[in-house]
């Protein structure tokens, strides 16, 4: 069956077994922090696209882009910039998942970071926590929490 699959939509590889999408089972082996922030990206052609980072660990970033579609394969390039504590943080990964997310109910993309790119501890507490230009927590209230 799993052939049939990859033959009939050109996959380049096999699907994973079945139980990897049963609920719950999680493929990152980097803790996750759950944010809401803009992020900028671009990807071949598109520039300075507009999108909001749902959650990132030290390795890995989830973001939903702004213009809906997503139209990347995996192993796809993208870079942009995020904000932390008001500074730019530019980062670059590889598209490792895209899709929908059952849980941040939206369309977007798993990238996984570059060496380079990889977030420290203190730049995960700062996206999850973030700070205005005084340094006094913002708070932002987000019908749903911060998964919606």
């Amino acid at each position: 069956m799993a052939a049939e699959v990859v033959r009939l939509f050109g996959l380049q590889r096999p699907s994973p077994p079945l139980a990897d999408f049963e609920p719950g089972y999680n493929r990152r082996d980097a803790a996750r922090d759950l944010v809401r922030t803009p992020v900028r990206w671009d990807h071949r052609r598109l520039e300075d696209q507009p999108g909001e980072l749902r959650d990132a660990s030290s390795t890995g970033l989830f973001f939903r882009p702004s213009c809906g579609t997503v139209r990347f394969r995996p192993e796809d390039v993208v870079w942009g910039t995020l904000q932390i504590d008001g500074k730019a943080r530019v980062f670059a990964g590889t598209v490792r998942w895209r899709g929908w997310s059952i849980e941040h109910r939206c369309v977007g993309l798993g990238v996984s970071l570059e060496p380079s790119s990889m977030l420290t501890e203190a730049e995960l507490i700062a996206l999850r926590f973030p700070r205005d230009p005084t340094g006094r927590p913002t708070l932002s209230l987000v019908r749903g929490g911060p998964a919606s």
